[in-house]
């Protein structure tokens, strides 16, 4: 007994950070932007951020792949592939899709990963407010012990409002929210966790070929085993609507029991659109010994 209890706290660190690598967003973009995504302009993977902001877009589809590759010691052969989709109809309706894979180095013959798969459907309620409801399943598979394979739901309700900024004309400030319910990731955890998360976002304009955006986001997650705290901000310059540059920060205080664990993380980007196509790089820098230290992520997406 007193072996297994040593074996848990030894690898209590790898799981925790595993769960971060399973929840970080596939969507470059918004990792440039240090993850801020429940109030920034949606994009093809806005149910990984907030699926009612498609609502409040321009553009009626807009689709995604990306790459994620991980860095630093354990993680160095950790990566995660991903896509996701949304398309506006009948003007106030939207659906969203999204699917991510991440896969880890292989042990004992075993090689431990997760998957999960989003579907959310939004309605824009008037001209200034959408709201949208997003159902998720999730898989993790010979994690943390050699034979544990588990199986999870859960569900996102999600909240978008953009709204005029008088005394800075063309500005608008967006602010989003969104209530997550998760089933455990893995069956050491025993309870649905919680996380209410909210933020904005401001869209300045200071000429028809310059935009400037800066989010910010608050995050905080309840369950049986952890809570987790994440702030999160970050800005996007708009050249012509053509280059992006992006630069950002997150920290995350993980409080388990008695102790605690912080993942903190900078982060840039760069961004490229050559008429319905894009491509998004981010780049993360965190400390040595997590996942996001020296981690790289590239999109490659079309909308119409």
């Amino acid at each position: 007994m007193r072996n297994i209890l040593l074996s848990i706290l030894l690898l209590l660190p790898l799981s925790l950070s595993a769960q971060a690598l399973y929840d970080h967003t596939p969507d470059a973009r918004t990792s440039a932007m240090g993850g801020a995504s429940v109030a920034n302009r949606a994009d093809a993977f806005a149910t990984f951020g907030n699926a009612a902001a498609a609502l409040m877009e321009y553009k009626i589809v807009q689709a995604a792949g990306s790459y994620t590759k991980f860095s630093g010691e354990p993680y160095n052969k950790c990566s995660m592939w991903a896509a996701g989709a949304y398309v506006r109809f009948a003007q106030r309706h939207a659906i969203a899709v999204g699917m991510q894979l991440n896969s880890e180095p292989i042990e004992n013959s075993k090689r431990p990963g997760a998957q999960r798969f989003e579907l959310a459907y939004g309605n824009r309620l008037s001209e200034r407010l959408s709201l949208a409801v997003t159902a998720r399943y999730r898989r993790t598979y010979n994690y943390f012990f050699d034979d544990d394979n588990y199986n999870g739901g859960g569900a996102d309700l999600a909240v978008y409002s953009r709204l005029p900024m008088k005394f800075l004309e063309g500005s608008t400030l967006n602010i989003g929210g969104k209530l997550s319910f998760d089933a455990p990731i893995a069956p050491q955890y025993n309870c649905v966790g919680i996380t209410p998360i909210v933020g904005a976002s401001l869209s300045m304009p200071f000429s028809d070929s310059h935009l400037l955006d800066i989010s910010a986001e608050l995050k905080y997650g309840v369950s049986s085993r952890e809570d987790i705290f994440a702030a999160k901000l970050g800005a996007e310059y708009s050249l012509m609507r053509l280059l992006y540059l992006r630069a950002g920060g997150n920290v995350s205080e993980v409080f388990f029991e008695n102790d605690s664990s912080t993942i903190a993380y900078g982060t840039v980007g760069i961004g490229v659109r050559f008429f319905h196509l894009q491509c998004d790089v981010a780049y993360l820098f965190g400390k040595k010994g997590t996942p996001f230290h020296n981690a790289v992520q590239i999109n490659f997406g079309l909308d119409f």
